[in-house]
């Protein structure tokens, strides 16, 4: 029987062993060189350099772009007539002479609107040195008196500013805790009916759920805590049809919906007013 010969092993090519070295090598050196960038940029960020970085970039951007000549040299205010200009540019800051790259536009909005007779603002780049303001102010609704002072506010109850008592004297006083935020609908439902607005010298807040408004013949209006938008419009219809508030009234209670109350000055008695609530249009 001939010798059974064993099968001999392949060898391995010298440049595939050579490729396969390189390889590993290279896995190994990729690895590596991700794990010192990762160390690097810990570092840097630990030191603040990012900051550094962003903020050396910024101040580059900002000294080409004021090389160019494309830095705030003015500021134009459109809408403002009770706002002092120097009230808005002290609440833009010191902008005039920075890049217009680096003016937020955003941040000088809120702080524009931050204003008390500022209702909006818009703020916008006028290439190529301008920023231009433009404001919508708020309108003067009443004015509001709390812990003896007194401010000026819209129909929304926006505070506008403090004033004294010898100004704005034609807008009724808001009177009462919380009453400035609740007036709003009141100011609204009474801005339907010019002469009974004219004749309002206040709307008075009690116990912070309903409202009584006091005319400036010194007659007082109770009104109720629900649907008193209606009872406004029932007082001015009544008006209309009697005149009612040209008469010698200590109050009108218009706090029960099925039937109004009236006292004239002087008397203790009170009398039943024309049934204009319940039956709408009809005297009685």
């Amino acid at each position: 029987m001939p010798p059974v010969r064993k099968k001999a092993k392949k060898k391995t090519p010298i440049f595939a062993r050579a490729a396969a070295i390189f390889e590993n090598y290279t896995i190994a050196g990729a690895a590596g060189s991700a794990v010192i960038l990762s160390l690097i940029l810990v570092v840097l960020w630990a030191g603040g350099y990012f900051g550094m970085i962003a903020r050396a970039a910024d101040r580059a951007v900002g000294g080409a772009t004021a090389s160019a000549g494309l830095e705030v040299r003015r500021v134009l205010l459109r809408g403002a007539h009770q706002t002092a200009h120097a009230e808005i540019l002290n609440a833009l800051g010191p902008i005039v002479g920075a890049p217009m790259v680096q003016v937020s536009l955003k941040d000088a909005r809120a702080s524009v609107e931050a204003l008390g007779w500022v209702r909006a603002a818009a703020v916008t780049r006028l290439l190529p040195d301008t920023i231009v303001v433009s404001i919508r102010e708020r309108e003067p609704a009443a004015v509001w008196q709390i812990d003896y002072k007194l401010f000026l506010i819209d129909a929304s109850g926006a505070v506008i500013t403090e004033v004294n008592d010898k100004v704005y004297s034609s807008l009724p006083l808001v009177v009462g805790s919380g009453a400035a935020d609740a007036a709003g609908a009141l100011l609204t439902a009474l801005r339907r009916h010019e002469d009974l607005a004219r004749r309002t010298f206040a709307l008075v807040r009690v116990g912070d759920r309903r409202w009584n408004l006091r005319l400036r013949n010194n007659m007082e209006i109770k009104l109720p805590e629900a649907g008193f938008e209606k009872a406004v419009d029932d007082i001015a219809l009544m008006h209309a049809a009697h005149a009612t508030l040209d008469q010698p009234l200590e109050y009108i209670d218009l706090r029960d919906p099925e039937r109004t109350v009236m006292r004239r000055r002087g008397e203790t008695g009170e009398e039943k007013a024309p049934a204009l609530r319940a039956g709408g249009t009809g005297a009685g």
